[in-house]
């Protein structure tokens, strides 16, 4: 029995369908893939070097403006052992006076400065702060949309006050729970306060020992990468080859109309045009409404943009001079 092909145009079409799939799915596949397992490790071996008599402190990233350079926070200090205070739903009792400090740029201490008192046998929660770009780090800004990264240090000291009223180094653990934020991704690294180009990993004994000595004097450091997610690079990248194809669509029918292969068409003349207006709402759809002038715009959305207004206007021009065509 013989097999029935198909036309080889849709061949290759099926083809590539096929492609594209595999393409997305390798895609998908490698953009999903984390590194939650080493982070996790991480932490559990620096909690079991630690001093059980100590506060982890988390600190959720819930907001960033690229344009200043700023990251909204919020961080929460949450008792481990009961003689600092105790844990409830939503917020802890602290037992003894602990002060925590935070470096950033905007806090909402009571005295205006970033050092928060949480007053024994006072319920409390958490303190929101702004975070200023780490130093140096600048050099990836807006312009290079999708792949712009800001970086945020937040250092941060921990003490509290003893039964004789004197002030004692309170062990620190700093932790990561940022959640999702539209269209970034947020990476959280322990660094060390004395060199916050020293990353702290489980696979190297020296700078885990290095990190305890300092979290248990009660200071620490954290660096915060956040770069756009995989998901808005994709929406990114799709909606650049929409805007491409609408440039090779009119750009081929206005070389097609003007060497005489086709006729100067009503029809072609407003679909030239729809396509010139569609690529200004195209712009629109960059997901986290990036400013104009990013280098994308430069590189491909207005050259696409002033060629197709030329070649509708070509178009146009024909269409107005010839009369040997009926529409």
């Amino acid at each position: 029995m013989a097999i029935k092909r198909f036309h080889p145009h849709a061949e290759r079409l099926l083809a590539a369908f096929m492609a594209i799939l595999i393409v997305y799915g390798a895609i998908i596949g490698l953009s999903s893939m984390s590194n939650t397992k080493e982070a996790d490790s991480l932490d559990t071996k620096l909690s079991d070097l630690l001093s059980q008599k100590r506060i982890d402190v988390y600190t959720q990233i819930t907001s960033v403006d690229p344009l200043k350079g700023e990251a909204h926070a919020r961080v929460e200090p949450w008792p481990v052992d009961v003689s600092l205070g105790y844990p409830y739903r939503s917020g802890w009792m602290p037992n003894k006076e602990i002060s925590l400090h935070v470096d950033a740029v905007i806090g909402s201490s009571a005295k205006g400065d970033n050092l928060y008192v949480f007053p024994k046998d006072v319920p409390t929660g958490g303190v929101d702060v702004v975070l200023d770009e780490k130093s140096g780090s600048a050099s990836s800004n807006i312009s290079r949309y999708p792949f712009d990264s800001y970086t945020f240090e937040v250092p941060m000291s921990a003490s509290f006050k003893d039964e004789k009223g004197a002030t004692q180094d309170l062990p620190i653990l700093p932790q990561d729970y940022t959640k999702a934020i539209d269209t970034f991704k947020v990476d959280m690294r322990h660094v060390l306060w004395t060199d916050s180009n020293r990353v702290i990993s489980a696979n190297n004994k020296k700078s885990i020992t290095d990190a305890t000595e300092e979290y248990n004097t009660g200071i620490a450091n954290s660096v915060f990468t956040v770069s756009r997610s995989s998901s808005t690079k994709i929406l990114t990248f799709i909606i650049l080859i929409l805007m491409l194809t609408g440039l090779a669509s009119v750009t081929t029918m206005a070389l097609m109309v003007a060497s005489t292969k086709r006729p100067p068409t009503l029809s072609a003349l407003t679909w030239a045009a729809a396509l010139t207006f569609a690529l200004i709402s195209l712009r629109g759809l960059f997901p986290g409404a990036p400013p104009v002038g990013i280098l994308i715009d430069k590189i491909v959305y207005f050259p696409t943009l002033l060629i197709t207004l030329v070649c509708s206007l070509s178009i146009l021009i024909i269409w107005t001079r010839r009369e040997d065509y009926v529409n």
